[in-house]
């Protein structure tokens, strides 16, 4: 029995010895390995200067930003950061957000009122200065802020909304009550349930937040006199084009490129001002790639990204540092003055207000 027992003895000191060899040898291993590739959280950052790859899904608008976003984003990000992948993904509303439809979706592309009410749900996640090169060159408006005061969102490109006309058929229009003359009766088109179209009949009728029935009295008297009220941003250059409508509230960008496509189309400001249009960037909440999601949305607020927005789709710049040519500076948002000189709809407001405000609209639109 002694005996047995020193036997069992060695054999134990041995596998204590042989435990301990192995811990000694597993501890070298990991810290080799983590000497040699180390990933964060974000899924991109590696030991010698090597990302690890990487995909990270952008829902965006679809088209012609599909294209331009393909050359002048996800193609140089992926080549200054090997091994990761930029995937595009179709754009997806607040509706679908929050009933888990961005679930693969690490940053999302939403118009400045529905990214600030997607951040006010609860479903992004607040952006870091740290993160941003950008952060300190950036208009002030391009920052999406939530009823906590924390940024949610960038703007990347700007845009204004105004009235789009055909100048071999009307006048340049000077005011948005044009929009209800005589002479453009059956030729006119406003958009469907568009709070930047309500906001200037508010400023043409002299209506307030607190009494906005002149805008459903205006809306009641050209309703019959509009030849469409459309859904899609894409649907007045059909219009223009067969003639159908004359004069139309619509997008600068937009209008701006069918002339330069020789179309007779111009667009204007009307006296009671623009509405600054704002395209935003957000993370989701539930990304598993915040990190990298924040540095593709620093990539787009680079002056070379948003000169070429503004080159190929006429979008104003949000980086104060973008230097455009002359050409382009007078047909974009481009500059200080004139960013200050549109209105920028405080949606923290306003968002509570618009369901009570769409029904109106449709009440006062349906004849």
């Amino acid at each position: 029995m002694k005996a047995f027992n020193s036997k069992r003895n060695n054999k134990k000191g041995i596998s204590l010895l042989s435990l301990l060899l192995a811990s000694v040898l597993t501890v070298l291993a990991g810290c080799s390995s983590a000497g040699e590739s180390t990933q964060d959280s974000g899924g991109q950052e590696s030991g010698g200067g090597q990302p690890a790859a990487s995909e990270i899904v952008v829902s965006t608008f679809g088209g012609k930003y599909d294209e331009v976003f393909t050359v002048y984003v996800k193609e140089p990000f992926e080549k200054a950061n090997p091994g990761v992948t930029v995937k595009l993904a179709p754009y997806t509303g607040v509706a679908k957000l929050a009933q888990g439809g961005g679930a693969s979706i690490d940053v999302v592309s939403l118009d400045d009122f529905d990214l600030i009410e997607a951040a006010n749900r609860g479903l992004l996640a607040p952006l870091s200065k740290d993160a941003f090169s950008s952060w300190d060159k950036l208009y002030p408006q391009a920052f999406l802020n939530g009823t906590d005061g924390q940024t949610y969102g960038l703007v990347n490109v700007f845009g204004a909304w105004g009235i789009a006309y055909n100048p071999e058929k009307v006048d340049k229009p000077e005011s948005w009550n044009d929009l209800w003359k005589p002479e453009v009766k059956g030729k006119v088109a406003l958009m469907s349930q568009w709070i930047p179209d309500i906001l200037l009949t508010a400023k043409a009728t002299g209506a307030t937040y607190d009494n906005m029935e002149p805008v459903w009295e205006a809306y009641r008297k050209i309703t019959p006199s509009v030849a469409q009220y459309y859904s899609s941003f894409s649907a007045p250059e059909s219009l223009f084009g067969t003639g159908e409508v004359v004069m139309a509230a619509w997008f600068d960008g937009r209008a701006y490129a069918l002339k330069s496509a020789s179309k007779p189309v111009d667009f204007t400001i009307p006296k009671e001002g623009g509405v600054l249009i704002r395209s935003g960037m957000g993370v989701l909440k539930d990304s598993k790639n915040k990190e990298l999601a924040q540095k593709l949305i620093d990539f787009c607020m680079t002056p070379e990204v948003q000169k070429g927005f503004a080159q190929e789709l006429y979008y104003g710049p949000t980086n104060t540092t973008v230097e455009l040519d002359q050409e382009l500076q007078q047909i974009v948002v481009y500059g200080q003055e004139k960013v200050e000189a549109l209105i920028t709809p405080d949606w923290n407001e306003i968002l509570p207000k618009r369901e009570e405000w769409l029904t109106k609209w449709t009440e006062a639109t349906a004849q």
